[in-house]
């Protein structure tokens, strides 16, 4: 396995090609960064080749950063991905993700190739959200994602799925340094309810960690509309969703929760978020034994998920510009939907 992307040659691409099933010779090769992962490198290589295969691909290993990397292993990214995408390699019916060409992953490295899809697919972005119509597309795959594999239990997951309490050990005391971090660097631009959202919650970040669920399912752990690619070929968007370093054994809310809550603008939420509900409750399927009661109660508790998130990143992106201006607008979105719900009263009730 590669230590770094600089250490990709024209031998290496070619066998890697050959066990993907193309032969090609590698005249010779560019490699252009893109993305701006947490605990990854993330490049696209565009081939200057003779034989039959894709003149580009996208590749993603362990980042040189030590810090960054000490992050990936801490936080099981690396062993995470991995497992998620041979989990997917088995499944004939699942959400979409990119074609993976090549993959080695452990607990401290990985290599990925995959398909490049920036010719036929657009990225999501964070700081503008998304539309409803993109929403749609996400929640379909995340409900296909999760009929795949509910009901799962800890007994039957694979053990490579990261589990709420023991990710618990590593963020509770993060999210804790999160919330004076977010007074201190973001207090003049949000609102005193927001704040007061945030340090009510930081303290609740053990006992989120700690809910137990009677029925979970593979989740993908962090669908920020970053992570996702859109395909705008068809009709409708289709969603492809990418990066899955915190895939785990959650309940199937904390995808939707997650996602909704960080993802698109506030008011489109309050407008279609029970429309976009009962589409994830009609694509997953009824009859499966997940109604949308069910599903809706769950989402009000899940809904915490984001915010966690938002308030532990606070605690580890840098104090600069970019990244403040970041945080604002997903505190913005995810403390008005805990608000809207009542989520920190209902996580305290269960």
């Amino acid at each position: 396995m590669l230590e770094s992307l600089s250490q990709i040659d024209g031998a290496w691409l070619e066998a890697m090609l050959r066990a993907a099933g193309h032969e090609m010779r590698i005249h010779g090769f560019t490699l252009e960064p893109i993305g701006a992962g947490n605990v990854s490198d993330t490049a696209r290589i565009v081939l200057d080749a003779r034989g039959e295969g894709p003149r580009s691909l996208v590749a993603k290993f362990r980042p040189m950063s030590d810090a960054a990397h000490a992050h990936g292993v801490g936080s099981g990214a690396y062993r995470c991905e991995a497992g998620a995408y041979r989990l997917f390699a088995a499944q004939a019916d699942g959400c979409r993700t990119p074609r993976i060409l090549w993959l080695q992953g452990g607990d401290d490295n990985i290599n990925i190739v995959m398909e490049d899809l920036s010719r036929t697919a657009r990225a999501g972005d964070q700081a503008a959200g998304c539309g409803v119509a993109d929403a749609r597309a996400v929640v379909t795959q995340l409900a296909r994602l999760h009929r795949g594999f509910w009901p799962l239990d800890d007994a039957r997951a694979p053990d490579w799925l990261l589990r709420m309490p023991a990710c618990g050990d590593y963020w509770a005391p993060i999210t804790l340094r999160g919330a004076p971090a977010i007074a201190e660097r973001l207090g003049d631009r949000l609102s005193d309810a927001h704040l007061a959202i945030v340090r009510e919650a930081a303290p609740l970040s053990r006992a989120w960690h700690d809910l137990r669920h009677p029925a979970m399912t593979v989740t993908h752990g962090d669908p920020r509309v970053d992570n996702i690619l859109f395909d705008d070929r068809a009709e409708a968007p289709e969603a492809i969703l990418i990066d899955w370093q915190v895939t785990g054994l959650r309940n199937a809310m904390h995808d939707v929760g997650y996602f909704l809550s960080t993802s698109i603008a506030v008011e489109d939420r309050r407008t279609h978020e029970r429309g976009l509900l009962d589409g994830y409750a009609e694509e997953f399927g009824r009859g499966r034994g997940y109604a949308i009661d069910r599903i809706v109660d769950d989402y009000r508790v899940q809904l915490v998920g984001g915010l966690m998130t938002v308030i532990a990143a606070a605690a580890v992106l840098p104090d600069e510009p970019r990244a403040n201006a970041l945080l604002t607008v997903l505190l913005e979105r995810t403390c008005a939907a805990v608000i809207d719900w009542r989520s920190l009263e209902a996580l305290r009730e269960a």
